[in-house]
């Protein structure tokens, strides 16, 4: 008998230890933890510098130039690649931030690597010639298939699984929501819509919709598409579905920064037949840990000792058929005298009324997505419920985009730890009451407000996050608004004058790696033109 109750007491008082430290092992597994992190560039108050007309500019030194590139995004940095393949050295390139790329920057942490902005580059079709030859020449091509296309390093091509999206509770593969796993009516009506202008061809002989963006048909009837907007133009065609509408809204703010209702049917079109498809599914990305970090590598090499960064451009004047420029060193604080022979403008468009004084009403008019994205340091990756971890990971009626996984293509990833980047693009009509609601935000406010968002998906979120850093753009990309791409006005902003060319993809309507190379090409034909005629 006493052993009987010994036996139960030892028993009961083993189940109470487990209970227990059962109990303990869920409560660190769920409780929060410290979590750092800081919000990161842009130089927002230097930049604000601009709106300050200044009359005590005072220069403490004189730099002399045959052309000057201001800014350093992607289509600075490829107007520079292409002077030196043009055999034109004398340039400098000025840049505000303390680092080049524009929306193609990225960081490295203790050997991880991962975007602060574009993290991908759709392979590019047989239009996009001046992208593939870029690919090409810095040994992104393995040969050609069949149909003539490249053929790209396996290792550079999206492993899957490459999307999935958590809707109606669980994970499900690929980005578009569908109720039983099959596509239903609205779907395959979305699909024949998009697929009756996959490969239209104007009445001018052009394809309808071509990356770049000046490649393609005038048609007027195609170009009608751009006096309505994206969603109006779906529901005429016949789409009601509510996830259907949802999904084109996402693709609209992915790549435009801006609601389907408040950009062109046009553009909205232009995602997704402007690439390369194979029957009903584009190839898969090309994509790197650090994201168009890799590409902007390649694009800044021949100009690695002609950029200057942390430097503010100021004021651009012609002077006696020279090219002055005001420019303010951040890091020595002392103003900078510049004269060039040429000047390639790589700004945003909606800086000219501030550094060139240009007074044209239709740059009042440029509308910009503003951006949030954060980096999330996890100790592993978050599962979930259904479909496991992809490359990228969106949430079905969220207002971010969602996260990309940076570790996905790293062969060497044995060990657990990663970094999600997040992405939130601001896609409501007035970009101006987004822009001042992102102002008072701090650290803290993002970090809840991004781990409430992430901890639908992933309920203990909060345990496996060490950091969060964050970064805004208030001004990130164009908006391609209904009217803007074919009204007329567009087109005028990229018109030299006297020595001076402009470059920034913000001239495309479209804020792409392929457009912003593009312009950069553009501009530096137009510079070796002018030296030639010299």
């Amino acid at each position: 008998m006493s052993e009987d109750r010994f036996s139960r007491r030892v028993f009961l008082t083993a189940l109470s230890i487990s209970a227990a430290l059962i109990s303990l092992g869920s409560y660190f597994r769920f409780k929060k933890r410290k979590i750092e992190g800081s919000i990161l560039g842009p130089d927002r108050e230097t930049g604000h510098r601009l709106r300050q007309a200044r009359s005590n500019f005072s220069p403490q030194g004189r730099i002399k130039t045959k052309v000057l590139i201001a800014g350093a995004g992607i289509s600075g940095l490829s107007s520079g690649y292409y002077l030196s393949q043009f055999g034109i050295q004398d340039y400098l390139i000025l840049d505000l931030e303390n680092s080049v790329g524009g929306n193609s920057r990225y960081s490295e942490t203790d050997s991880l690597k991962y975007p602060w902005g574009a993290h991908y580059l759709p392979q590019p079709g047989p239009e996009s010639v001046l992208v593939r030859k870029f690919l090409d020449e810095n040994g992104l091509v393995e040969g050609k298939d069949s149909k003539g296309n490249p053929i790209y390093p396996e290792k550079y091509l999206c492993f899957d699984p490459e999307e999935r999206l958590f809707y109606q509770g669980r994970w499900q593969s690929g980005l578009v929501p569908r109720r039983s796993g099959e596509p239903d009516e609205q779907e395959l009506l979305f699909r024949k819509i998009i697929n009756s202008w996959q490969n239209k061809i104007g009445r001018d002989g052009l394809k309808a919709f071509c990356i770049p963006i000046d490649r393609s048909s005038r048609d007027p009837e195609i170009l009608k598409l751009d006096k309505i907007s994206f969603s109006d133009y779906l529901k005429a065609s016949g789409i009601k579905s509510t996830e259907i509408l949802w999904y084109a809204d996402y693709c609209a703010r992915d790549d435009y920064g801006g609601n389907s209702d408040n950009i062109s049917a046009w553009a909205g079109i232009h995602y997704f037949c402007s690439r390369l498809r194979e029957e009903e599914d584009s190839p898969p990305v090309l994509t790197w840990p650090e994201g168009n970090g890799f590409l902007l590598e390649l694009l800044q090499k021949p100009s690695i000792e002609k950029i200057k960064t942390s430097t503010l451009v100021e004021r651009i004047r012609l002077v006696s058929g020279k090219w002055e420029i005001n420019a303010y060193d951040v890091k020595e604080k002392k103003d900078l005298l510049i004269e060039a022979e040429q000047v390639i403008y790589a700004l945003p468009s909606f800086t000219r009324k501030y550094i060139l004084g240009e007074t044209d009403p239709f740059l009042q008019k440029l509308e910009y997505s503003p951006w949030l994205v954060a980096n999330l340091f996890v100790d592993e990756l978050p599962q979930g419920k259904g479909h496991p971890p992809a490359w990228e990971n969106v949430i079905y009626k969220s207002k971010s985009l969602g996260y990309v996984v940076s570790t996905h293509q790293d062969l060497r990833a044995l060990r657990p730890q990663s970094v999600l980047t997040y992405y939130m693009a601001f896609g409501e009509k007035d970009t101006l009451a987004s822009r001042r609601s992102m102002l008072p935000k701090t650290w803290g406010n993002w970090k809840e407000e991004i781990l409430a968002d992430l901890k639908r998906p992933h309920p203990n979120i909060e345990s496996l996050v060490s950091r969060v850093d964050i970064m805004t753009h208030a001004h990130a990309m164009i908006r391609p608004v209904p009217g803007f791409l074919w009204g007329g006005e567009r087109e005028k902003l990229s018109k030299s004058e006297s020595g001076l060319h402009f470059a920034h993809c913000d001239l495309s309507g479209i804020s792409i790696f392929e457009e912003a190379l593009y312009r950069g090409f553009e501009a530096s034909k137009k510079v070796q033109a002018s030296i030639k005629k010299i």
